[in-house]
């Protein structure tokens, strides 16, 4: 009997204020992706500055399971933030992504997260995509980033969706 794969490793570091439907349409799909084939083809852990927990935009706190230590390797992870992204952008959120990156995770961006990516200085010379509403202050900000303004850009290095 052949053995199934395993599972594909996902990370989502929940930057406070990360918006509660991006994060869902992110962790659904690969839920029920499970669900259907009967097995598990993807594992997901969260992430937060704190280590405890993470709050939404709408209020709600998400649980965590992890800080901001290494992940394992060859685990993607996706950065998600929200409207209030510049107030919970720190130093050592953005450390930790070059260290992520510097140990050869790849990293993503959901919502409003391709800003935290720029801020890094992960984006310069890519494409990108964010959600709508910062259009108009990232160009201005960040003029090395080809915004691509659609919903996602996979053929970057940086994957990253606007919502």
């Amino acid at each position: 009997m052949p053995q199934s794969p395993a599972p594909k490793g996902m990370s989502f570091l929940l930057v406070e204020d990360f918006t509660h439907l991006a994060f869902s349409c992110a962790i659904e799909p690969l839920r029920i992706a499970n669900l259907l084939s009967g097995q598990e083809l993807y594992r997901w852990r969260l992430i937060s500055a704190n280590g405890t927990d993470a709050r939404c935009s709408n209020g709600t706190i998400t649980l965590v399971d992890q800080g901001m230590e290494p992940l394992p390797r060859g685990e993607a992870m996706f950065v998600l933030s929200g409207n209030h992204v510049d107030r919970h952008i720190t130093p050592a959120l953005l450390n930790y992504i070059r260290r992520e990156r510097a140990r050869g995770t790849r990293i993503g961006a959901l919502c409003s997260g391709a800003l935290v990516l720029a801020h890094a200085g992960l984006l310069e010379g890519e494409r990108a995509a964010i959600h709508w509403q910062f259009h108009d202050a990232f160009e201005e900000a960040f003029s090395g980033i080809d915004l691509c303004r659609s919903v996602f850009v996979a053929d970057s290095r940086h994957p990253t969706a606007s919502g």
